[in-house]
């Protein structure tokens, strides 16, 4: 049986990327830093993923076993394995590296030649190119040359909302996840042979990173932000205001113009497709998010090519106006959530420049008529003057 290492044994490690794997007859060893989660893990052999639709789905993952992240079993796996994945949050990469290296040089020495692929399965454009950045200023030159031949750092995009385990999970190791997933992978940047039931392998992944990034990511803090400022707890909750609803929908038509100009292979009617199913997913009633969760570091989440004004370049590009994307930046700039760190830092840059500067400063937007509707809708936003959108 083929083996997979994946870093990373949380609810998505588990309840998405590890539940493919054995699906698709791989052996999968989770690589963690948590001692207790491994060691239930390695006891258990497997887990169960609880997937929650109009019916609650309740299946069990065998065949698993799982190291500590930085054990020496866990570099050895990666000297033997035939895939390797990571979950594990784009901050936490460096230590996944350290480990990959390693391995990747103890697998030149004994002289293996299968090609291997490593997928970095992060909420990050291109994080498997990051990744392979970090393992390579750690490498030497020979096992860099090696590396070339040997070894593929595909990137891809993965999409599956992992909700709230409370009031679903049971045993210590249930994964909670919604129904729907998506992982794309960029084929050109695989090393040998590599089929995936489940998975959808396409020549230039851009379009569909940004696509997930503009219309699900970026519609997911549309919904908070705006949630926030209203007294909504839930995105759900934000969902079911009438007024936030069509802000959401105003954003993902906005981007779906920005995305349909830019990446013709995307039409139009299939965005509008999806982002009706991204719609109906932040409705599904199991699915409990709080918009404090999901509107967390909006000093990222304004950054200039992210969920935001990303595709409120692409939208502008297009031609199009952008009234629900600069009235969801004018919300995530008056998100001033005491509980998080980031939105009080964000909260300091306004009081020391105002919000026009801020809004630059932190996206490197230089477009004054956008910046200066953006400021305006802020005052607009933070006096409660919802009219733009208003019942």
């Amino acid at each position: 049986m083929s083996r997979a290492v994946h870093f990373g044994a949380g609810n998505i490690g588990r309840g998405f990327i590890g539940e493919v794997l054995v699906e698709n007859g791989y052996d999968v060893l989770f690589a963690d830093v948590v001692p207790t989660l491994v060691d239930a893990l390695a006891a258990q052999s497997a887990y169960r993923v609880i997937t929650l639709d109009a019916e609650i789905e309740v299946k069990t993952v065998r065949g698993v076993s799982a190291v500590l992240l930085d054990s020496e079993p866990c570099r050895e796996a990666v000297a033997e394995a035939d895939l390797v994945t990571t979950a594990v949050g784009v901050a936490n990469l460096a230590s996944v590296a350290a480990v990959i290296a390693d391995g990747l040089t103890r697998r030149m020495a004994r002289g293996v030649a299968s090609a291997l692929n490593v997928i970095a399965c992060e909420n990050a454009v291109r994080a498997s190119s990051i990744l392979r950045e970090m393992v390579w200023s750690l490498v030497q030159p020979e096992v860099r040359m090696w590396m070339e031949a040997h070894v593929g750092f595909p990137d891809a995009a993965v999409d599956r909302i992992a909700p709230n385990r409370d009031g679903h999970a049971t045993e210590p190791l249930d994964a909670v996840v919604e129904r729907h997933f998506e992982w794309d992978i960029e084929r050109p940047a695989v090393r040998g042979e590599l089929q995936l039931k489940g998975v959808t392998f396409v020549d230039n992944l851009e379009p569909y990173l940004e696509r997930k990034l503009y219309l699900v990511n970026g519609a997911h803090a549309a919904a908070a932000y705006a949630g926030y400022r209203r007294g909504r707890q839930t995105v759900i909750e934000a969902m079911g205001d009438a007024t936030i609803r069509r802000l959401v929908e105003a954003v993902q038509t906005e981007a779906v113009l920005g995305l349909s100009h830019a990446y013709p292979e995307l039409t139009a009617a299939a965005l509008h497709q999806y982002a009706q199913t991204v719609r109906e997913r932040f409705g599904n009633p199991h699915v409990v998010d709080s918009v404090d969760r999901v509107g967390r570091d909006p000093l990222r989440k304004l950054g200039g090519t992210d969920r935001l004004f990303g595709p409120l370049q692409l939208a502008r590009a297009a031609g199009a106006s952008t009234p629900g994307l600069v009235r969801a930046i004018a919300c995530a700039l008056a998100y001033d959530n005491p509980r998080d760190p980031t939105a009080v830092e964000l909260q300091t840059r306004i009081s020391a420049g105002g919000v026009r500067h801020a809004a630059a400063e932190i996206s490197g937007c230089t477009d004054d008529a956008v910046l200066d509707a953006i400021a305006a809708d802020y005052e607009r936003v933070v006096g409660g003057d919802w009219r733009l959108f208003a019942d």
